[in-house]
This record gives C-alpha cells, sequence and structure tokens, in this order.
C-alpha cells in the first residue's frame, strides 16, 4: 500500500496531462469569447471599423497556431506515455522471469 509521500509525488506524465489540461482550458475560454465576438458583430448592421477588423484577424491566427502548438503537446505527451508504457511492460516481464526461475 502507498505511503503518503507516494501519493504526493506526481509522474511526469501526470504533470504533462495536467498542464496541457490548463491550456487547453484556457484556449477553450478564448475560444468561446471569439465565437461569442463574432456572433455579436455578425448581428450588428454596420461595418466593422479597421482596429475591429485587425484585432478579429489577429485573434483569428492566434486560434490557427495555438491549436497547432497544442496538437504537438498532446503528441509528446502521448509519445512518452507509449515509452512509459513499453519501459513498464519490459521492467514487467524481467520480474516475471525472475519469479519462474527461483
Amino acid at each position: 500500500m502507498p505511503n503518503e509521500s507516494t501519493k504526493l509525488t506526481k509522474s511526469p506524465l501526470e504533470d504533462d496531462l495536467l498542464n496541457f489540461y490548463d491550456d487547453f482550458a484556457e484556449f477553450h475560454d478564448n475560444c468561446s469569447f471569439l465565437c461569442d465576438a463574432f456572433a455579436c458583430l455578425a448581428t450588428e448592421e454596420d461595418y466593422l471599423d479597421t482596429s475591429t477588423a485587425m484585432g478579429a484577424s489577429r485573434f483569428s491566427h492566434w486560434i490557427k497556431y495555438r491549436v497547432q502548438d497544442l496538437k504537438q503537446d498532446l503528441k509528446q505527451i502521448y509519445e512518452k506515455s507509449r515509452t512509459s508504457s513499453k519501459a513498464h511492460k519490459k521492467k514487467t516481464k524481467r520480474r516475471h522471469k525472475k519469479t519462474r526461475s527461483v
């Protein structure tokens, strides 16, 4: 049974997943804001002023690049989990072989 110090220690994979979740939650909030802003602008009959149009364009580009970053982060976490999983399987096999030979 794990002791208290073991319970408090997180694996690097757990840290990566938590950080990714935090980044994704922030990204989600920004996307929601942008969608609400575009919906509001779409209901306006007046044309957009230059600063609003430039802000919408910049934010749209930011979202595209942020999605690419999040996708890459998730891929790295996945690859790390596969590496960890393979190492764990090898370790378990070695232990199993040792107990069989004893």
